[in-house]
C-alpha cells in the first residue's frame, strides 16, 4: 500500500546551477552526495514531506542496467507546482533568480492564481507557482 509521495527526481546538466537557482527559488538544499560506484551526484530538497531529487551523472561511470534505463527517461515529468502564499510576489523573487514567466501567465488555475515559467529558465523544469 501506497503512503505517500516520497520524493521526485530530476536529471540535470549542471548540478550547481541547478541547485543555485533552485535555492534562489526559495528552496533548501537539506542533503547532498556523491556516489561514486554509479556516477551520480544526488540532491534533495524537502517540501513538506516530499522531496525533489536532483540527479546528475557522470559521463563515464554508471552504465549498469538500472542507471541506462533511470539515464534515458525523458519527458515522463509534466511539471512542478508549488503553493505560494503571494503570487505576485512570488513571481518577483523568481524573476530575480533568473526564471522568465510564460507568455500568457499569470492566470485562472484549476485552484487559484497560478504562474508557469519557461523552461530553459528554470534548469529545463516546468515550473508552476500558484496561490489558492
Amino acid at each position: 500500500m501506497i503512503k505517500k509521495l516520497r520524493h521526485i527526481g530530476i536529471i540535470v546538466e549542471d548540478f550547481d546551477r541547478a541547485v543555485k537557482k533552485f535555492e534562489g527559488f526559495g528552496l533548501p538544499l537539506s542533503e547532498e552526495m556523491e556516489r561514486e560506484d554509479a556516477g551520480m551526484r544526488i540532491g534533495f530538497f524537502p517540501i513538506g514531506d516530499t522531496l525533489i531529487e536532483f540527479l546528475q551523472f557522470s559521463p563515464d561511470k554508471g552504465w549498469d542496467s538500472v542507471h541506462k534505463v533511470v539515464r534515458a527517461q525523458k519527458g515522463a515529468l509534466n511539471h512542478l507546482c508549488f503553493e505560494v502564499d503571494n503570487l505576485d510576489e512570488s513571481i518577483k523573487d523568481f524573476e530575480k533568480n533568473g526564471a522568465k514567466l510564460l507568455e500568457g501567465s499569470p492566470m485562472k488555475g484549476a485552484h487559484g492564481r497560478v504562474a508557469f515559467f519557461e523552461p530553459a529558465t528554470t534548469e529545463n523544469v516546468l515550473v508552476e507557482i500558484c496561490e489558492v
